[in-house]
């Protein structure tokens, strides 16, 4: 067993086939089967890897949606037998609306649910985007999905409510991967933050996923980089230096989160400087 404040986490990178449930919660069963044996905490599946990743509106039948819920209650009945919280994605049917989620289960049952907020036009053409940002009961682990990550503000709000890791499943292409192998290790600095991403492979139809699943620890080095293979990796998260860093009890960083000035007023051209507080403005 790890140390109090430590998270073994497994990542179990795959190629889900679009509308084959089954297909799909066997692959990630045996991966679930893999990961226990790493003695993993938490094991993470990419985005909408039950379902598969469809940007039809048509493929999302009623057959495929009404597999879901069953599937869903089989793969976490395994982790809790296993022991392990899983964090996996799916879609989401609620108020007549159907959401590209992200469900993060605990081994006593529970389960937090988050709807993807950022998604490109495609996607938005299929799910309702979410309008709130997610924690963990524990308030140490946030979640995200695929596109959110691009976006700087997503994940400095989510820091700053406490996370000390930041999760995302995701489907994201080999096209404009750049975008995601470009911003992953500043969203892990500028918010000394663990930043774990699990990623889709392979090809299904026209879209060829990216892979490269990895996590990146809070100074923005790669603790697992999976490239294009299908299958697991694990490693240990130590949540406790998150805290030491950010609080400059550890001065391996700066403590950017203290120092972070929050939104300020903009000004164009010609005019005086405006005063502040004298720590600079708060």
């Amino acid at each position: 067993m790890l140390a109090p404040g430590r998270l073994r986490v497994t990542l179990a990178q795959l190629t889900a086939s679009p509308a084959d449930v089954r297909a799909n919660l066997r692959q990630m069963l045996s991966l679930l089967d893999a990961a226990a044996r790493d003695r993993a905490d938490l094991v993470c599946f990419p985005e909408l890897c039950l379902p598969g990743y469809m940007i039809d509106p048509a493929s999302y039948s009623t057959a495929v949606l009404d597999e879901l819920p069953g599937a869903e209650s089989e793969l976490e009945a395994a982790a809790r037998r296993q022991g392990v919280r899983i964090l996996y994605g799916t879609a989401h049917r609620a108020d007549g609306r159907l959401y590209n989620a992200v469900v993060l289960t605990e081994p006593d049952g529970s389960r937090t649910l988050y709807a993807k907020t950022h998604m490109v036009e495609s996607e938005r053409a299929i799910f309702a985007a979410g309008q709130e940002l997610v924690l963990a009961a524990s308030g140490d682990l946030a979640v995200g999905c695929c596109y959110d990550l691009a976006f700087p503000v997503f994940c400095a709000n989510l820091a700053d409510a406490g996370a000390r890791a930041l999760f995302f499943p995701m489907a994201w292409e080999q096209q404009r991967s750049f975008v995601f192998e470009g911003v992953v290790a500043a969203r892990a600095i500028e918010n000394v933050a663990y930043i774990v991403c699990v990623n889709q492979t392979g090809t299904r139809g026209m879209t060829k996923f990216h892979g490269g699943s990895k996590i990146i620890d809070p100074l923005g080095h790669a603790l697992v980089d999976m490239g294009d293979a299908a299958g697991i990796s694990t490693a240990d998260l130590d949540l406790d230096w998150v805290t030491r860093l950010r609080s400059a009890a550890d001065t391996g960083t700066y403590p950017l989160l203290t120092d972070r000035r929050q939104q300020m007023p903009v000004r164009r051209g010609s005019g005086p400087i405006r005063a502040g507080a004298e720590r600079g403005g708060d």
